[in-house]
């Protein structure tokens, strides 16, 4: 699948959803059920279905760069909030009654115990921790001329430019 770089996203994921991620996309390579040809992905959930829509008509059937503030970290956090995880958008579909209405493998297993409150589910390709974290007030909002402030926190998921677009560390 092209990827666009008109825009990129950026998104908060609870630490722990991410780490167990990593446990998900272990079991997918691992499984018999799965065609050989498959390419994990992780389903994480958010109530950002306006956002979500609008990333749906934008990106035109190309995966989004995605930059993950690891949210809910465990042990010290910097003072200026950093994205250390990245992926590629690879689409979003809808929740049924709060749940994902594709296979539980593609969930990780430490969103079990969340509650079933979903509006859509936003899907993953490529999930990896950065090798060198980007701070989120070096990240500039689409359509927006600043970039945000360095204290910056997502609250869901937002477009932003396409980080390599302004010269800026190409994730």
């Amino acid at each position: 699948m092209q990827k666009t770089h008109a825009f990129a996203l950026l998104a908060p994921v609870p630490e722990e959803h991410l780490i167990s991620g990593l446990e998900a996309i272990a079991a997918q390579l691992d499984s018999d059920d799965l065609p050989a040809d498959h390419v994990p992905k992780i389903a994480f959930g958010s109530m950002a279905f306006e956002v979500l829509a609008e990333v749906e008509k934008l990106r035109a059937g190309k995966s989004v760069e995605v930059l993950i503030y690891a949210s809910h970290a465990k042990g010290e956090q910097p003072l200026n909030p950093e994205a250390t995880w990245r992926g590629l958008y690879v689409g979003c579909v809808g929740s049924r009654r709060g749940r994902y209405p594709g296979k539980s493998i593609f969930r990780p297993q430490a969103t079990a115990t969340d509650k079933l409150n979903w509006a859509v589910f936003w899907e993953v390709q490529e999930l990896e921790r950065l090798k060198t974290s980007i701070p989120i007030g070096s990240l500039t909002g689409k359509g927006k001329k600043t970039p945000y402030q360095s204290r910056f926190i997502p609250e869901g998921p937002v477009q932003i430019d396409y980080p390599a677009s302004k010269g800026k560390q190409n994730p």
